[in-house]
C-alpha cells in the first residue's frame, strides 16, 4: 500500500513538474496577469477610504506594469504579416498608453479622495482590457 501511494504521489509530482513547464508565462503574460490581479483588486478595495494609501500603491504598480508591457509583443504578432507589424506593434502601444492614462485618472481622484469617481473611472480600465484582448489576445 505505501508503495501505490508513493508511485501515485511520484507520478502527480512529475506531471505537475512537466505541466509547469509548458504553461511557464511569457514577460507580457506576467505583465498582464499584474494587471489583472491588480485590477479586480483595485475593484474590490477603490471606493474604501481607509484603503487610500493601498489602492495608491496600487495603481502605481498597475501603472509600471502597463509601461513594462509597452517594451514587449504580444505572441499574435508573429500572425501579422510583415507588412503590417509595425502598426499593430503600435497600436498595441498607444492602447496601453491609454490604459495608463485612464489608471492616472483613477488615481488622481483616489487621490482626492473622490471614490465614487474612481470606481466610475476603473470601469473604462475595464473597457480598455476588453478591446485590448479582442485585439492583441491570441485565441
Amino acid at each position: 500500500m505505501k508503495n501505490i501511494l508513493f508511485l501515485l504521489l511520484l507520478a502527480f509530482a512529475a506531471t505537475s513538474l512537466s505541466l509547469r513547464a509548458d504553461d511557464a508565462d511569457s514577460p507580457l503574460e506576467v505583465q498582464m496577469k499584474i494587471l489583472a490581479r491588480g485590477t479586480r483588486q483595485l475593484t474590490q478595495q477603490v471606493s474604501n477610504p481607509a484603503m487610500q494609501q493601498s489602492s495608491i500603491a496600487l495603481l502605481e504598480t498597475l501603472k509600471k506594469a502597463a509601461t513594462d508591457s509597452k517594451t514587449l509583443a504580444p505572441s499574435k504578432t508573429k500572425e501579422i504579416p510583415e507588412a503590417k507589424r509595425a502598426s499593430f506593434l503600435a497600436d498595441f502601444r498607444t492602447d496601453l498608453d491609454e490604459l495608463k492614462d485612464a489608471l492616472d485618472q483613477v488615481e488622481q481622484a483616489v487621490k482626492a479622495g473622490d471614490y465614487a469617481k474612481a470606481r466610475s473611472l476603473l470601469s473604462s480600465v475595464n473597457s480598455i482590457k476588453k478591446e485590448g484582448h479582442a485585439k492583441f489576445k491570441q485565441d
